[in-house]
């Protein structure tokens, strides 16, 4: 070994090559080539064009924790030979830790604050194992990613003003969106109804400013322009009394009408009080028009009977009188006016024939005829009236001012309760009072032939399974199936009559739509369930597209494969 000693310095040549030059003063080593020459800010100064460095190597940090102990110091350096790729490296001690002193490959591996560049689909930002990830604002967590994906944040600003919202679509996408202030109410709050005879039809309709959504329904009423409608509650009371016989009376004969009732012979009063209806027929009169009473009465107009009559007390005739028939007057009579009798006339009492017929004792007449004008201006009793089969319609005697005419009259419209009303055209006309109630055809009318008028309110029903025939109507206590989209504003019960406890309560079995299919398969809104069998190779299940129609509907999805077995 050389050794050279100039003042303070002292330089030791090894054999190996190496020399290590020391100056005393300033408490410096230098290891390597030049040794004269040392950096006067280093305590330990390695200088060589070929060789470097060779710190400890470790296999771990066990072995060198448990030698050095308490004495293992921050700002220790190895190199940990752990035989990993990822693990092995340079580390220094800090803050009681190993830490690794990053290469470059390790920096890029971080993400950086300012971004990264080449980045590929297997970067991430977050944790590798079952651990949350931690978004922090000033230490504290401001946006936390839970293990299982869920987001959760720690604070949300109220603001009953804003109408952006923030959607997902099925794909996951979070899209911004603008709602209606409807958007923010309960369904009560949204739906609004009408209910008018000016609605032509039964219709759904939208405000677009507001989101408001209005149930147009078409009410039955004098004015209406609608075809069909609903009734209103006071029409369904009305209705509800012509179905029970209690609320149809027929009140006592009326004597006495106003002047614009004098040629309708009868009218129906209809009581709110007690939901019935009265029939009241008028009497008739030489003023009125009416029907006969018991008791005496006075006829205006013109009066023909082509049938068996039987007068069993006194008939006076004013005026010229035709009699068709056989006349038998059992006691005095007196005919004053111009007379024809163009039957028998059998007279068994004193006979007067002179201007006016004057019956003042007992009269039979079997069959009388009066084909000219004829007036009854006295009393006219009918003691005895012969029976006669029940026929369909009658003709009655109906004074029209001051002509009295024939009119058919159906013992029904007072046999059987008023069923159907048929008014007449002009002011003079009679009222046919006749009431007929049917279900027949797929539309809510009435239909009128020349006495009747049918009631049509047929139940709702779909035909057929899809729906391609069916028809509008009422909801019945038996079975119905119904066409067309249905909605309900409040709760639905299925299984119970009590009111629904939830939303929509299910008071026993359900049964949703499941769909086996092999190939590829599109899902549709009839769907619930859909088995995907793969067992001949694999087939795609496609999603309806994503709108806000079907926001919040579920499918489920199952894939399943056939067991094959095989017999050796």
């Amino acid at each position: 070994m050389k050794s050279v000693i100039r003042n303070t310095s002292r330089t030791l040549v090894l054999a190996g090559g190496i020399t290590l030059a020391a100056t005393a003063a300033n408490a410096q080593m230098k290891i390597g080539d030049n040794p004269s020459q040392i950096t006067k800010s280093a305590i330990l100064e390695l200088n060589s064009t070929k060789q470097g460095l060779l710190l400890p190597r470790v296999p771990n940090f066990t072995a060198i924790d448990a030698a050095i102990g308490t004495d293992v110091v921050d700002g220790m350096v190895v190199y940990l030979a752990s035989g990993s790729a990822t693990t092995e490296g340079i580390y220094m001690r800090k803050a009681g830790a190993w830490v690794k002193i990053a290469s470059t490959a390790d920096a890029l591996a971080n993400w950086s604050l300012k971004g990264n560049a080449g980045t590929t689909a297997t970067d991430y930002i977050g944790t590798s194992d079952a651990q949350p990830l931690s978004i922090r604002t000033n230490g504290v967590e401001a946006i936390g990613v839970q293990a299982d994906r869920q987001v959760k944040l720690s604070a949300v600003n109220a603001d009953n003003t804003t109408l952006e919202v923030i959607m997902l679509s099925a794909a996951g996408i979070v899209a911004k969106r603008t709602l209606p202030q409807t958007a923010f109410n309960t369904l009560f709050n949204n739906i609004k109804t009408t209910a008018d005879s000016a609605n032509a039809a039964f219709n759904v309709t939208e405000n677009v400013a507001t989101g408001e959504v209005t149930v147009n329904a078409p009410i039955l009423a004098p004015s209406t322009t609608a075809t069909y409608g609903f009734l209103k509650k006071s029409d369904w009371d009305k209705l509800q009394a012509l179905s029970s016989g209690s609320n149809m009376t027929i009140a006592d004969f009326i004597t006495t009408v106003a002047a614009a009732e004098v040629n309708r012979g009868g009218r129906i009063t209809y009581d709110a009080a007690t939901a019935s209806y009265k029939l009241e027929l008028v009497a008739a009169g030489a003023a009125q028009a009416g029907i006969v009473t018991t008791g005496a009465q006075t006829f205006g107009g013109d009066k023909t009977f082509n049938g068996a009559t039987t007068v069993a007390n006194t008939l006076d005739v004013s005026g010229a009188a035709t009699l068709g028939n056989n006349l038998s007057v059992a006691g005095t009579s007196t005919l004053t006016g111009a007379t024809t009798v163009g039957g028998t006339l059998g007279v068994t009492g004193a006979t007067n024939l002179g201007n006016n017929l004057t019956v003042t004792g007992g009269t039979t007449l079997n069959t009388l005829a009066v084909t000219n004008g004829t007036t009854l201006n006295g009393t006219l009793n009918l003691t005895t009236v012969a029976n006669a089969a029940t026929a369909t319609s009658y003709d009655v005697l109906v004074r029209e001012g001051s002509t009295v005419t024939k009119r058919p009259f159906d013992l029904d419209a007072i046999a059987k309760a008023i069923r159907t009303i048929n008014a007449g055209t002009g002011a003079t006309d009679n009222v046919n009072v006749n009431f007929k109630t049917d279900s027949v055809g797929t539309n809510f009318d009435i239909q009128a032939t020349a006495n009747d008028v049918s009631f049509n309110l047929p139940n709702a029903s779909a035909v057929d399974a899809s729906h391609t025939a069916a028809q509008r109507g009422v909801v019945s206590t038996g079975n119905q199936s119904f066409a067309g989209n249905k909605s309900f504003a409040a709760g639905v019960a299925v299984g119970t009559n009590a009111p629904a406890n939830s939303t929509l309560q299910v008071n026993g079995s359900v049964q949703m739509r499941i769909y086996r299919t092999t190939a590829s398969y599109t899902i549709n809104d009839t769907d619930n369930t859909v088995l995907a069998d793969a067992t001949s190779g694999s087939l795609t299940i496609t999603l309806p597209a994503p709108s806000v129609a079907i926001a919040g509907r579920i499918y489920t999805i199952k894939k399943i494969v056939q067991e094959i077995s095989t017999t050796p």
